[in-house]
């Protein structure tokens, strides 16, 4: 296993970008590196979707990436010094039945991803990342 302290930019938008490239090659096991072990990722409404924890958050990005999301086009926005937006259109692979539009904070903690939570729209990430 790397550890990511010294091998790549402590960035949190470089860190993000390398995850997302690897988890579009399938490299999960490089994308399993970045989850902090206890990190959290809450969907727009609590619920089922909810993951606690890097496994659920594997599980999560798995399947997503075997429904085709991988290919998506996202966008990386900056959210501060400790996290980074990701604006992801999931309906353009998934359609109708998903969202047009998400936004997901990632937070970051000693180069590893402690928390995400998805907003509806760009714009609610960036008002709850300049509310911090």
């Amino acid at each position: 296993m790397r550890a990511y302290a010294g091998d790549v930019s402590s960035n949190p938008a470089e860190i993000a970008r390398e995850g997302l490239a690897a988890w579009r090659k399938g490299d999960f096991g490089t994308v399993e590196e970045i989850p902090d072990r206890n990190v959290v990722w809450h969907a727009t409404e609590p619920g089922e979707w909810d993951c606690h924890g890097r496994d659920e958050v594997m599980q999560t990005l798995r399947e997503r990436y075997e429904q085709g999301f991988a290919k998506g086009d996202l966008q990386f926005r900056d959210g501060g010094e400790h996290a980074v937006i990701v604006v992801a259109h999931p309906s353009e692979i998934g359609g109708s039945d998903w969202p047009s539009e998400v936004a997901t904070v990632m937070r970051f903690r000693n180069e590893r991803v402690v928390s995400m939570q998805d907003y509806r729209t760009e714009a609610e990430a960036l008002a709850a990342v300049e509310q911090t």
